[in-house]
């Protein structure tokens, strides 16, 4: 039996490293089960304050139901944004096995 493709969106979020496990933490208690994380360095133009350039930070990216993405990008945003540098990024993504990367729940997505 083949399986079928199921959509999703792929969140990616920059963040500073103090804010990493938090926010992971925040996303496990959504039901998020599989984020992958790498080291990125920033590099802004055209502010009026710049990025240290030398300065990391951690790309943290996870797949969600896309029903899902409005609740989490609002309470991210609520712990983190007026304090820390966090940006966001939501792409469409279609993937096998959706039940490894977040709970899957009664709906279907």
């Amino acid at each position: 039996m083949t399986q079928s493709l199921t959509p999703m969106k792929l969140i990616s979020m920059t963040c500073e490293l103090s804010v990493a496990q938090r926010a992971i933490n925040l996303l496990q208690s959504m039901g998020v089960k599989s984020v992958r994380t790498s080291a990125v360095r920033v590099e802004e133009f055209g502010n009026e304050t710049s990025v240290d350039l030398h300065e990391s930070q951690l790309k943290i990216e996870f797949l969600v139901r896309p029903e899902m993405v409005s609740a989490i990008l609002e309470h991210l945003q609520k712990m983190f944004f007026n304090h820390f540098d966090v940006g966001f990024y939501v792409s469409d993504a279609q993937v096998l096995r959706p039940e490894i990367f977040c709970e899957m729940g009664n709906a279907k997505a």
